[in-house]
């Protein structure tokens, strides 16, 4: 049973990692626009649960101090 959720979770993996680093190389300045590595990809698709909550929280304390 949980097996078949495995492809949905590592998907939504790979959708956040892309999304992140065109996010990351269209906004960022030098020298933290470049493209992600392959340990990069892998680390963000694998653990994308607690990327994204890291991603959010401090997106929303950046916007809301200002």
């Amino acid at each position: 049973m949980i097996y078949k959720l495995i492809p949905i979770y590592f998907l939504a993996g790979v959708a956040w990692s892309a999304w992140l680093e065109y996010f990351c190389t269209t906004t960022l300045e030098e020298p933290y626009n470049s493209p992600f590595s392959l340990k990069e990809r892998t680390f963000h698709i694998s653990l994308w649960p607690i990327t994204l909550t890291v991603f959010v929280y401090r997106f929303l304390v950046e916007y809301l101090k200002n």
